[in-house]
C-alpha cells in the first residue's frame, strides 16, 4: 500500500476507535490529514524563546518529509531560526519519522504568532503537519528542548555570534542521554549564525552521518531536521542531502573496543582534516561516543585534546545521566593537555546538563541503567492536556542501527540503478517491516560493481586469517572501501562502505554494492573487512536469507552467543554470608 494511503488508512482507523468526549482539538489530531499538497498552519502564539513545552499553539509538529518556509513572523525548526523578514524567503528541508524518533517540533519565537508554508519534497511521498496536541493525541513524540538545554544552547548561540574564531563545543556524557539529539539542535544554531558548520562523529555504533563503524568529518551547509536515518550521507543526491564526509576512518566495529588504536588514530585523522583548513575551519559540534569509563574515557580525552591545540575556545557540555555512576568522573578537564604550558591551552567553559527534561520523576532513585532522554520525553507527554500518551519511541541499539542500514540500502539501490537523487529513507511505523522486506528484494536485484582481485588489498581487521578464510568470511560481510594509507599513518582514508554480493574465485572478481559513486571507487584500494552485521532482514527477501545455512544454531538457545559478563551479581565464594 503507497505511504499516502497507508497513513489515511491509520488516521481513519485511530478516528473510529476514538472515545466519545474527547475535545474538538483531540478529534482533529486523529484526523490529521497526510498529503503531498502546500499547506499553511499558523502558529497563534510562541513562549519568547522557541523551546516551549509543547502544549500551546505555538508549536506545530512535522511528520514526514517536506520543505518548510517562514512567511510570516519568526520560528525554530529544530533549533534552526527562520524570519519572514529576510530579504528572501529561505527554506529548509524537514525529514522527519514520527514512527521511529521524535517529532521534527516548530515553535514560535518572540512571543507573537508565526505562518509557516509547507510543500513536499521532490520526488517524496506525503507528510503530516498538526500542533503538539494533535500530534499526542496521534501518538506522536514532539521532540521538545528543556530548560537545561534551551541555556546551553542559548551560550553556543552566543560563542557563534560574538566572534567569528572556529571554536569547538563537544557533546560528552553516557549512553542514551540524549547527546546527539542536542548536538543537532547545537549544529542548526551556529548554521543558522555562521552558514557554516563542522560535524565530528566519534560515535561508531550509532553515527549521525554515515553507516555504523566509522569516524568522520562533515562540513554541514543545511540544518539537520529529522533522525540521523534520514539524513545519511552515504552518496545519494535526494533533496536535503548533506554532503560527504570531508574526511571518514573505517574502524570495522560499532565499540572502539575492538580497537582502540586504530579508532583513534581514525578520529585524530578526522581532526587534522578540520584543522588543515587553517583560517577558513568552521565551528566545530564534536558528537562524542557514551564510552565514558576507563578506556574509553582515556580515548575521548586524547582526541579531544587534538582538537583544543587547534583552536582557542572550547566548550564542553556535559549531559548526566540521573543514574549518577553512568555519569563522566569529576576530575575530567577536557582539552587540556598537562604536557604544554597552561598558556598555551584553549580557554575551556563546562556547561552541565540534565538528560531529557531535566528533572528526574519521582522515584529517581529506582532508575535502571536504560534510562535515557525518551523515557523523560514520555513521562512528561502522559501528562500533556488530553492524558493522551504518546508513543515510545525508543529503540535498543542494534534497532537503531538495523534503521541506520535501511537508510544505507536505499541509497545503495538508488546509486546502482543510477537514480542518484532517489534512496532517501521515508518511513512510518506501519510500513517500517513492509520496508525492509522491499529494500531486500531491491538489493538482490540492484546492479553491482565487479572488481578483480588484481586491483586491490584484502585487509582483515582484528584477526589472522589466511587466504582461504578471508574469502569465506568476506562472502556477505560489510567492507570498508579505503584510499592508500598516506605515508607515516596506520590507518587511511575511507570514502564509504559496501556489502559482499558474491565472490566468482575461478574468474577472480569480487561484487560489490555500495551508494558510493563510481569518481569515488576509482581512488580505492583496499577492502577493510571488520566485524559489522548487516542485518538479516536485508540479506534476503521473503524470509530466503542466503549467506544462513539451514539447521545451524538459531539466534536463540545454548551456545547461539558469546556469554557476557554478569558483574552486577555476587558469586558464592564472594558473596557476604549472615552470622
Amino acid at each position: 500500500m503507497p505511504p499516502r494511503k497507508r497513513r489515511a488508512s491509520r488516521a481513519r482507523a485511530e478516528n473510529d476507535g476514538a472515545r466519545d468526549g474527547d475535545d474538538a482539538r483531540a478529534t482533529r489530531a486523529v484526523r490529521a490529514p497526510y498529503g503531498v499538497e502546500r499547506r499553511t498552519i499558523a502558529l497563534s502564539r510562541g513562549d519568547g524563546d522557541g523551546d516551549g513545552d509543547g502544549d500551546g499553539d505555538g508549536v506545530a509538529c512535522v511528520d514526514g518529509a517536506c520543505v518548510a518556509r517562514c512567511v510570516d513572523g519568526a520560528v525554530t525548526v529544530g533549533g534552526y531560526a527562520l524570519a519572514a523578514s529576510r530579504a528572501t524567503a529561505e527554506e529548509v528541508v524537514v525529514r522527519s519519522a514520527a514512527g521511529m524518533a521524535s517529532a521534527t517540533t516548530c515553535a514560535a519565537r518572540g512571543g507573537g504568532g508565526a505562518t509557516l508554508e509547507f510543500r513536499a519534497v521532490r520526488g517524496g511521498g506525503a507528510y503530516a503537519v498538526c500542533g503538539a496536541r494533535e500530534a499526542r493525541a496521534l501518538g506522536w513524540t514532539p521532540t521538545m528542548v528543556s530548560r537545561d538545554w534551551a541555556h546551553a544552547l542559548t551560550r553556543v548561540r552566543e560563542a557563534a555570534t560574538r566572534t567569528r574564531e572556529a571554536f569547538a563545543a563537544a557533546f560528552v556524557g553516557p549512553k542514551g542521554v540524549g547527546k546527539s539529539t542536542l548536538a543537532r539542535h547545537a549544529a542548526n544554531v551556529i548554521l543558522r549564525e555562521r552558514g557554516v558548520c563542522g560535524w565530528l562523529d566519534l560515535d561508531c555504533g550509532q553515527p549521525e552521518l554515515t553507516a555504523p563503524g566509522m569516524v568522520s568529518l562533515t562540513i554541514l551547509r543545511a540544518p539537520l531536521l529529522g533522525p540521523p536515518q534520514t539524513h545519511q550521507a552515504s552518496g545519494a543526491e535526494f533533496e536535503g542531502a548533506p554532503s560527504a564526509p570531508l574526511y571518514a576512518s573505517f574502524v570495522g566495529d560499532v565499540s572502539p573496543q575492538g580497537d582502540p588504536d586504530a579508532y583513534v588514530e581514525g578520529a585524530l585523522a578526522c581532526v587534522d582534516a578540520w584543522a588543515a583548513l587553517g583560517e577558513d575551519k568552521p565551528a566545530l559540534v564534536v558528537n562524542a561516543s557514551g564510552w565514558v569509563k576507563g578506556l574509553g574515557l582515556e580515548l575521548a580525552e586524547e582526541i579531544l585534546r587534538a582538537v583544543g591545540r587547534s583552536t582557542e575556545s572550547c566548550y564542553v557540555i556535559n549531559i548526566n545521566s540521573h543514574v549518577a555512576s553512568r555519569n563522566v568522573p569529576d576530575d575530567v578537564y577536557w582539552f587540556h593537555d598537562a604536557n604544554v604550558p597552561e598558556t598555551s591551552n584553549p580557554r575551556v567553559t563546562t556547561y552541565e546538563v540534565a538528560a531529557g527534561f531535566g528533572t528526574a520523576p519521582k522515584g529517581a532513585d529506582a532508575e535502571t541503567e536504560e534510562t535515557s532522554v525518551e523515557t523523560y520525553e514520555n513521562i512528561a507527554n502522559d501528562a500533556s492536556p488530553g492524558g493522551t500518551k504518546s508513543k515510545d519511541t525508543k529503540r535498543s541499539p542494534s534497532d537503531s542501527r538495523a534503521l541506520s542500514w535501511l537508510a544505507w540500502s536505499r541509497q545503495t539501490v538508488a546509486m546502482c540503478n543510477e537514480r542518484p537523487h532517489e534512496g532517501a529513507l521515508e518511513l512510518d511505523d506501519l510500513g517500517e517491516n513492509e520496508a525492509f522486506a522491499a529494500t531486500a528484494f531491491d538489493l538482490t536485484t540492484a546492479t553491482p560493481w565487479r572488481v578483480s582481485f588484481d586491483d586491490i588489498t584484502l585487509h582483515v581487521l582484528q584477526s589472522d586469517l589466511d587466504a582461504r578464510e578471508a574469502l569465506m568470511a568476506l562472502n556477505g560481510a560489510v567492507v570498508g572501501l579505503l584510499k592508500s594509507a598516506a605515508p607515516g599513518r596506520y590507518c587511511a582514508e575511507c570514502v564509504g562502505v559496501g556489502v559482499v554480493r558474491g565472490i566468482d574465485v575461478d574468474n577472480r572478481y569480487v561484487y560489490i554494492l555500495t551508494p558510493v559513486s563510481s569518481e569515488k571507487l576509482k581512488s580505492v584500494t583496499t577492502l577493510a573487512l571488520g566485524t559489522l552485521e548487516f542485518p538479516p532482514r536485508l540479506l534476503g527477501h521473503a524470509g530466503e536469507y542466503p549467506y544462513m545455512q539451514v539447521g545451524a544454531i538459531a539466534n536463540e538457545g545454548s551456545g547461539s552467543k558469546a556469554i557476557k559478563s554478569r558483574n552486577n551479581i555476587l558469586r558464592q565464594n564472594t558473596a557476604p554470608t549472615r552470622r
